[in-house]
C-alpha cells in the first residue's frame, strides 16, 4: 500500500513508487527505485518536498536491475502519472486511428471508383489529429508504428499525415496551415488508386513503362480532387508536388530549390521515411534510425540539410518505437526523445541481458544524472531491428495502453 510522506522521513532501503513533480523533471534514472544510498536521500530531499512510498516493494526485488523473467503481460503493474499519462495518450491517440481508418479506406475506394471524396468529413478528421499533436506529439507518432504489409496504402497516407502534422507543428506553423498540410497529407497518394495495382505491388523493379505510370498519381490526385473545388491550395499543391526534388531530379515538373513550397518538402520527406521504414510487398523496411541515416545523406538532392536536420530534431535521432540495445546488455524500446539530448532518449525496458522478459517494464530515463552515478553512464549502445528479437513495439504500447 502506498504512503504519502515528507522526504524528511525517507530512509535507506524504502521504496519510492512516486514523487510529488513529474519523474522527467527528476534526477532519478529509473521511474520507482530503492533508496540505495544518501546520496539518493539527498537528491530526494533536494527536489522534492514528499513522494509516496511502497512498503511491499522496500527491497526493490520486483523493479531494479535483475527484473528479468517472467510474463509480459502479468498484471499488477504499479501506477505513476508518467505511465498513466502514456496509457492514457496512447489509448486517444488508438481510439482517433480506429476512427479515421475506415474513413481513410472509403475515401481511396471513392477515388478507385471515381467519385468525388467527402471533403467535410475529411477536414474534421484532419482538425482531430493536428488537437491530438498539440496535446501530445510524443504519442501520436506512436501511431506510425502500427503497420500492415498488405495495406500500405492506407497506412502509408495516414503515417504520412501524422508524421508531417507533427512535423509541421515542430516548425511553428499556425494551426489553420497545420490543417490544410494535415489534408494534403491525407490525400497526397489518392492519384495511386488510378495506378494498376500490379504496378503498386510489383515485387521487382519498375520497367521505366511501369515508372512514366507512376509518375502520373500526383498530377491524377490534383485533377481528380482539384474538381471538388472545396479544398485548399496548400493540400492540393502537396498533392500534386510531394515527388518534386530540390535538385530538380522529381517529378512531375522537376521543380528546383525554392520552387518547391515549404509545406510540399515537409509532406515529401515524411511520406519517404514511412515508406523506407515500413514492410511493403515489394520490400522490409529499415529500421527508423537507419532510414534516417540515409536520408541525411540523400537530404542535398532530395529535401535540403537544414529542413532534414529538423526533421530529426522533431523524431528524434532514436525514433519512438525504435529497438534499442543499451550498453548493459539489455533491450529496450525509446517512449520519447529529449530534445535537449537527443542521444539520450527516454527508455522502457522489456528484456534484460540474459534475454529474459521484464515482468515490470521499467522506464529510464538517460538524460538523467542518475544515468551517470557510481563512474557508469546508462548510454544506448546501438539499434536494433526488431524482427531479429521478435519484439513488437507497437503491441506492446497497446498492451500497455490497455493495462
Amino acid at each position: 500500500m502506498r504512503k504519502k510522506i515528507p522526504v524528511s522521513s525517507l530512509i535507506l532501503g524504502m521504496y519510492v513508487a512516486e514523487l510529488d513533480r513529474p519523474w522527467l523533471e527528476s534526477p532519478f534514472l529509473f521511474q520507482g527505485f530503492v533508496i540505495e544510498s544518501p546520496d539518493q536521500l539527498q537528491a530526494l530531499q533536494e527536489c522534492c518536498q514528499y513522494v509516496f512510498i511502497d512498503d511491499a516493494r522496500a527491497t526493490g526485488a520486483e523493479e531494479g536491475g535483475s527484473v528479468g523473467g517472467g510474463d509480459l503481460t502479468i498484471p499488477g503493474v504499479r501506477e505513476t502519472k508518467e505511465r498513466a499519462g502514456f496509457r492514457m495518450a496512447v489509448r486517444r491517440v488508438l481510439e482517433y486511428r480506429q476512427k479515421l481508418y475506415p474513413h481513410l479506406q472509403k475515401v481511396l475506394e471513392d477515388a478507385r471508383l471515381g467519385r468525388l471524396v467527402e471533403a467535410r468529413e475529411t477536414r474534421a478528421m484532419v482538425q482531430q489529429l493536428v488537437e491530438l499533436v498539440a496535446v501530445n506529439p510524443q504519442a501520436a507518432l506512436w501511431l506510425t508504428n502500427l503497420k500492415d504489409r498488405h495495406a500500405h496504402t492506407a497506412d502509408h497516407c495516414f503515417n504520412t499525415t501524422v508524421l508531417a502534422v507533427a512535423f509541421s507543428a515542430h516548425l511553428g506553423t499556425p494551426k489553420e496551415t497545420l490543417e490544410e498540410v494535415g489534408l494534403g497529407a491525407l490525400l497526397h497518394d489518392v492519384g495511386k488508386m488510378r495506378t494498376p495495382v500490379t504496378i503498386l505491388d510489383k515485387p521487382g523493379v519498375l520497367t521505366e513503362d511501369e515508372f512514366d505510370i507512376v509518375k502520373k498519381h500526383p498530377v491524377d490526385g490534383y485533377q481528380m480532387l482539384r474538381k471538388q473545388g472545396s479544398l485548399p491550395g496548400v493540400a492540393l499543391e502537396i498533392v500534386q508536388l510531394h515527388h518534386e526534388r530540390i535538385s530538380g531530379q522529381g517529378y512531375p515538373f522537376g521543380l528546383k530549390g525554392a520552387e518547391i513550397p515549404l509545406h510540399a518538402r515537409v509532406v515529401a520527406l515524411a511520406e519517404v521515411y514511412d515508406d523506407v521504414s515500413s514492410d511493403r510487398v515489394y520490400h522490409d523496411g529499415v529500421p527508423a534510425a537507419n532510414c534516417l541515416n540515409m536520408m541525411f545523406h540523400w537530404a542535398p538532392r532530395d529535401f535540403g540539410e537544414d529542413l532534414m536536420q529538423e526533421f530529426i530534431r522533431c523524431i528524434g535521432i532514436y525514433p519512438i518505437g525504435s529497438l534499442v540495445q543499451l550498453n548493459t546488455g539489455a533491450l529496450g524500446i525509446v517512449m520519447s526523445s529529449n530534445p535537449d539530448s537527443r542521444l539520450k532518449p527516454v527508455v522502457m525496458l522489456v528484456r534484460d541481458r540474459e534475454g529474459r522478459p521484464y515482468r515490470r517494464r521499467p522506464l529510464l530515463n538517460l538524460a538523467a544524472p542518475g544515468a551517470r552515478e557510481g563512474g557508469f553512464s546508462w548510454q544506448v549502445q546501438r539499434v536494433v531491428d526488431c524482427k531479429d528479437y521478435d519484439i513488437d513495439p507497437a503491441r506492446i504500447a497497446e498492451m500497455e495502453a490497455r493495462l
